[in-house]
């Protein structure tokens, strides 16, 4: 059903409009300052930290990108994307959609169009002379799809990483987030359709790309080779589909995300899944439709699909769950890495959590996987 008209409104929390959000905001500030101290000496003992196994740089890693988190949900922070290079110049590139049949079925709606889509290569910019035979990823970032970016300052670590491991380039994508103007589903999809398109129109063998996502990109990833297996007879399938993470449960309840019994080990909050499902979700659509939840919609595909994430993770029971529904399908070929202690999407924030090392390994796993399955 497509039927933008049936959208509703749904006022954001008080403080996240004016002036609570200025309030809040002062308030934050003000107190920073003194939360750091406490944090920089709470976590000394091991005792006090969130896993026993975690060093201090871990525990007070995660401690303050859950408190960047809990600010930016509560407050639904909002970064406009800009189109233009700027500093990365030639290494960002924007993408037009230029085949308009390609939007149909689930991805076609009557007020979200497809649009220009932005993208930031790593670590170059792709030359059709001398890239033509290699593994070129195309890799969409995470976020809860109202947060997040492509530029390096925005998570630029873990594509260079995966760049690296696989001896290929990335691609990322700066899809349309659901916190921004017509950003809701199906607009990341529509605008992952594009970027895919994109990489095919340069010449580049479908047998040669590989899908990647983190979190939500993980989502959005499952979602765009869904599309190209069931709805799409215009554009072939990729090679492999990685998977870091990946969020494949928007019908979850956010009270239980908060007391998970990994809530101590996550920077992920139940106020972020709130902001994030109403803001992605169309009022048409139910939070555990196969395009907006994998979980519990297993579907056949010829695409290997290697997953990793973290044993510490609120969104563990699910990623499993999901990995052996995935299994069960004959002909399918999906194989799991699980990081032992590790919180969500250390491809992400492996460096910012101090998780290099084992980030660095999962991306050689996963390179090792894409060779395996040619």
């Amino acid at each position: 059903m497509n039927a933008g008209s049936l959208l509703h409104p749904i006022m954001s929390p008080i403080r996240a409009r004016q002036p609570g959000k200025a309030i809040w905001t002062t308030l934050v500030i003000l107190l920073s300052p003194f939360r750091l101290i406490l944090l920089l000496l709470y976590f000394v003992p091991k005792r006090f930290r969130q896993h026993p196994q975690w060093t201090y740089r871990q525990a007070l890693g995660n401690a303050l990108l859950k408190l960047w988190f809990s600010y930016a949900s509560t407050v639904e922070f909002r970064m406009p994307k800009s189109l233009q290079p700027g500093s990365e110049k030639e290494r960002f590139i924007v993408m037009r959609p230029e085949q308009p049949e390609s939007y149909s079925g689930i991805a076609h709606d009557k007020k979200i169009k497809p649009a220009p889509v932005g993208g930031m290569w790593y670590p170059r910019l792709y030359e059709r002379d001398s890239d033509s035979r290699k593994k070129i990823v195309l890799h969409f970032h995470g976020g809860a799809y109202v947060l997040g970016g492509v530029r390096p300052k925005e998570g630029g670590w873990g594509p260079e990483v995966l760049a690296k491991a696989i001896g290929g380039l990335v691609l990322c994508p700066q899809y349309r987030l659901a916190s921004g103007i017509d950003g809701r589903f199906p607009a990341a999809l529509q605008d992952s359709i594009t970027a895919y398109q994109h990489l095919l129109s340069l010449g580049i063998s479908s047998s040669n790309i590989v899908i990647s996502g983190d979190s939500a990109g993980g989502n959005l990833a499952l979602a765009l080779v869904r599309f190209l297996g069931e709805q799409s007879s215009s554009m072939p399938v990729p090679s492999a589909l990685l998977l870091w993470s990946p969020w494949v449960d928007l019908a979850v309840d956010p009270n239980a995300v908060d007391s998970h019994r990994n809530t101590k080990s996550d920077f992920i909050t139940g106020v972020l899944i709130k902001w994030a499902v109403r803001a992605y979700l169309p009022s048409f659509l139910r939070p555990n439709h196969p395009y907006i939840s994998p979980l519990n919609n297993p579907f056949a595909t010829t695409v290997p699909i290697f997953m990793q994430h973290g044993a510490a993770e609120v969104h563990f029971d699910e990623q499993k769950a999901f990995y052996l529904q995935m299994k069960e399908i004959p002909g399918n070929r999906i194989e799991r890495l699980e990081m032992p202690n590790a919180p969500h999407d250390t491809f992400l924030a492996g460096q910012a959590l101090g998780w290099e090392k084992e980030a660095e390994e999962a991306a050689k796993e996963a390179a090792s996987f894409c060779r395996q399955n040619k």
